[in-house]
């Protein structure tokens, strides 16, 4: 008999074997150890009690992990992963997790449930659908790697400060509705670029992360978010300065990253990195359900 608990009534020798049956043989090795486990309920303020974990005969065969997080005014969730035993699947056992966690999402008094999904897992997202989810956008991992030879603009047309991540969530233009692992709280120790026009206004911004090798040698950027003022006369121009400021011209033979970017809603900085040459890595459909 199927046995449904929240993550806070489990050990974490429990969750971890629940997460990495679940995740065995996905798209990408999704395998987790009980420390990492805990530091990225951390990082994307995961919560032991609105996640849950499905046992069957005493054993965990699957789990879902949700994050809770205010956003603009309203209590936000994001479905950080939901995994099923190989033996398991095809046996409702996701069906009832997802019914478990909608039930303990609207008692706590989440106002919209979020997740994303791999465009190629038909079968997760017809589950979301029937649950009432929505696809709202498809977002992209993209990538671009080594030093790259491109003609960019030379002339800034915007002056460029540095802030922290957190103080671009302060903006009126900052998009609290960009997927959940793009949003500020999860890049705290990122660093952060804002564009300001001649009047010290300002008109974009972007936070990204570096990361150094072994030698202390920068090896890699990830872009986590780049937008730009919906009232501003050159977004185009905006946004494409803030992205070269951040991977620096795009002379270093480092790997590139951005993280989950909105084909739709995030349209100019798509187009952008698109045509400097990131090629999509991933593909995801972004999903929220009104609760």
């Amino acid at each position: 008999m199927l046995e449904i608990k929240r993550v806070s009534e489990c050990t974490i020798e429990e969750c971890v074997e629940a997460w990495n049956k679940g995740f065995e043989g996905y798209v990408f090795d999704m395998t987790t150890t009980p420390e990492v486990f805990a530091k990225r309920a951390e990082i994307e303020d995961l919560s032991p009690d609105l996640s849950v974990v499905a046992f069957e005969e005493g054993q965990p065969v699957g789990l879902v992990r949700n994050g809770i997080r205010n956003q603009d005014g309203m209590k936000i969730s994001w479905n950080g992963g939901t995994g099923v035993a190989a033996s398991m699947r095809g046996k409702g056992v996701g069906k009832k997790l997802m019914q478990s966690t909608l039930e303990i999402l609207k008692e706590a008094g989440i106002h919209r449930a979020t997740l994303e999904a791999v465009s190629e897992n038909h079968q997760a997202i017809e589950l979301y659908k029937r649950m009432g989810y929505t696809v709202t956008d498809e977002v992209h991992f993209l990538r671009l790697n080594g030093a790259v030879d491109l003609s960019l603009p030379s002339e800034e047309r915007v002056s460029i400060a540095s802030v922290t991540p957190e103080q671009t969530s302060e903006l009126p233009f900052y998009r609290h509705d960009f997927p959940w692992q793009t949003q500020w709280q999860s890049v705290r120790d990122g660093e952060a670029l804002l564009a300001l026009d001649d009047k010290e206004k300002p008109v974009g911004y972007a936070y990204f992360r570096k990361t150094v090798n072994g030698e202390g040698v920068h090896a890699a950027t990830v872009l986590y978010q780049c937008e730009t003022a919906p009232d501003a006369s050159n977004r185009e121009m905006i946004a494409q300065q803030l992205i070269n400021h951040v991977f620096k011209g795009f002379t270093d033979t480092i790997s590139r990253t951005a993280v989950n970017i909105p084909v739709t809603k995030n349209k100019v900085t798509y187009e952008i990195l698109r045509n400097l040459g990131f090629e999509v890595a991933t593909k995801q459909v972004f999903m929220i359900k009104d609760l």
